[in-house]
């Protein structure tokens, strides 16, 4: 793609001339000489960015980067009532609001989404793109300004104009600004971001803000900021992905046929999410089936790539330099990803990386930390070069590596470090995978070791009944809202504070009260539909409103009413699962006690 002098100039004509012609002291030949200057630097940026943007790695291309449009599949796009929006052309998002948040679950491929409209808007010229990686502020002092920070991305890919002139551009309105990774924030900084980012897009309201991020329910406090989500693939749109992947033609055209058949039917949540899908097909010639379970699945991968490392190369497998079997390489690598999730880094430098590695200890067990991390970039592939920084293939594989070395640990181990990782960041901890993995790894051990002290703790304050101590502490919002015409009306909860660690506990409960939700579903959607009711006849609600439980509190009705709903059922599930918990904790010492005897 290139980029001819003059046309950054035009687009100023287009969006920044009227604003300029206002703007005290900015004479005729300074407007010029902005002109030149910035598109000068523009162009110089745009090239550097196309250049680093419009390539990526993948688990499947580990040594080269890949144009990124080889291997894309446009995913839908769904607003609120399941309106599809066409994410082909990012005119069709535009067109939507100046200020979007696109949400999407881990591996869904939001960062190479945001790429795709990074190149279609270079492509369109109507706007300047400006890709930034929010991962980058972890590394900024709490003092930064977005206005800075922004400058800095652009004078690191070639942008070199006078700071002066900064002002003056983001007033014109003629940026597309794409903030990639609201969630890889490090939970101390989110705070700091989110005003910033507030005042930021009050002063320069003209131009355009896109962030992607995991979901997050405080996204309710962006309030400028409307919410679409990236949906899961179809059959047929993984079917064209693994087709346009570059592979092993009988590998590949024996697992679209598979896809076709019954694998994605019978593994939909795999199938169903790219990267997941990629790995599937990565481990496709090795395992006759696909596990159920997330953590096993992740297994599996690992294994693949440890043993089978070029799987396009006829199965060449490279020599580990570190010399360790697969089991002491997990050993190394769970205590690195354990290590690097609690610092909350997913990028480091060389010397990082060393530096890391030389801090873990493994019982009996010694290796050179610069041939292991030969062996993560180059053997098994679980890192790969970026510049001149380190990344995970996806840092998925830090929540899983995370999640093993939790399992190993000693019960009262388990239980120090398993909380303080959680306390640390609950943002991350409630919405990434690493504990509900280690959970299906010792269900048992995170129920005895991490929930029942949480819970314990919790209601060591309590001096209410704990169903109202629970209300209380979710701060619920809750709302009724029709996803389509040919849908029912559905009760839909969201928690407001999810800062709490009641909510990291909170998304367990639905593992216990699952059958329970099920059994009386007649019976919870009367209670529903009763409670939808009275709100319109007594308080004029309005479907899709969104209802602060906490103004309903006094309302002896409607409080007992949401208390028969599926909201109610999981309150009450979550007020119960310290006695539910302890049961099962004498049982399990009854049994044992048994056993010895």
């Amino acid at each position: 793609m290139t980029f001819p002098i003059g046309w950054v100039a035009k687009i100023y004509e287009k969006y920044a001339e009227p604003m300029i012609s206002k703007v005290t002291g900015f004479a005729k030949n300074e407007w010029e000489k902005f002109k030149i200057d910035t598109d000068i630097a523009f162009v110089k940026y745009l090239e550097n960015s196309y250049e680093k943007y419009s390539k990526v790695k993948t688990i499947l291309y580990r040594t080269e980067p890949k144009y990124i449009y080889n291997f894309f599949e446009y995913p839908n796009l769904i607003k609120k009532r399941h309106e599809i929006i066409n994410s082909k052309d990012v005119n069709s998002l535009l067109d939507i609001s100046h200020y979007l948040i696109i949400q999407g679950s881990g591996g869904i491929g939001k960062s190479t989404f945001m790429k795709h409209l990074f190149i279609d808007e270079l492509s369109k010229r109507d706007l300047i793109p400006i890709f930034v990686e929010l991962k980058d502020l972890n590394d900024m002092d709490s003092n930064y300004e977005i206005i800075d920070f922004v400058y800095k991305k652009l004078y690191n890919l070639g942008c070199n104009f006078d700071k002066k002139y900064m002002e003056y551009a983001l007033l014109s309105g003629c940026f597309l600004f794409l903030f990639d990774g609201y969630d890889e924030i490090v939970a101390e900084k989110k705070n700091g971001f989110f005003k910033k980012i507030t005042d930021f897009t009050d002063r320069y309201t003209n131009n355009y803000y896109i962030i992607s991020s995991r979901p997050y329910s405080e996204f309710v406090e962006f309030q400028r900021f409307s919410l679409l989500s990236i949906c899961p693939f179809e059959k047929e749109q993984a079917i064209s992905l693994i087709s346009k992947i570059d592979y092993d033609e009988n590998i590949k055209q024996n697992f679209i046929e598979a896809l076709s058949e019954k694998l994605y039917d019978k593994h939909s949540s795999f199938a169903s999410n790219p990267l997941l899908l990629n790995i599937m097909l990565l481990t496709y010639d090795n395992y006759a089936e696909i596990p159920d379970k997330l953590h096993l699945f992740y297994a599996n991968a690992f294994e693949t790539l440890y043993s089978k490392h070029d799987a396009t190369k006829g199965g060449y497998k490279r020599e580990l330099k570190s010399k360790l079997s697969l089991d002491a390489f997990i050993k190394v690598f769970s205590c690195f990803c354990f290590m690097t999730y609690y610092q909350g880094k997913v990028e480091f430098s060389y010397n990082e990386l060393c530096s890391i590695l030389k801090k873990v200890k493994v019982h009996n067990l010694t290796f050179d930390p610069l041939c292991f991390v030969y062996d993560l970039i180059n053997s098994v592939c679980v890192l790969y070069r970026d510049g001149l920084n380190y990344k995970f293939t996806h840092r998925s594989f830090q929540e899983y590596f995370t999640a093993l070395f939790l399992k190993e640990l000693p019960d009262n181990n388990m239980n120090l470090m398993g909380i303080q990782l959680i306390r640390k960041d609950i943002y991350r901890a409630t919405h990434d995978n690493t504990f509900n993995m280690l959970y299906d790894m010792c269900e048992e051990r995170v129920e005895q070791n991490i929930l029942l002290p949480i819970l314990q703790s919790l209601e060591s304050s309590c001096n209410i009944d704990k169903y109202d101590f629970y209300f209380e502490r979710l701060n619920l919002l809750f709302s009724f809202d029709c996803p389509s015409e040919d849908e029912t009306i559905r009760l839909i909860m969201r928690i407001e504070n999810s800062r709490d660690i009641v909510e990291f506990v909170r998304k367990f409960v639905w593992r216990y009260v699952a059958d329970k939700l099920k059994a009386k579903s007649v019976e919870l959607d009367e209670a529903a539909t009763e409670l939808l009711l009275y709100l319109q006849e007594k308080f004029d609600y309005e479907i899709g409103k969104d209802i602060n439980g906490a103004e309903y509190k006094e309302n002896e009705y409607v409080y007992n009413l949401i208390k028969k709903t599926w909201i109610g059922q999981i309150i009450n599930g979550l007020a119960t699962l310290s006695e539910v918990l302890g049961e099962k904790k004498k049982e399990a010492e009854i049994d044992l006690s048994e056993l010895l005897v």
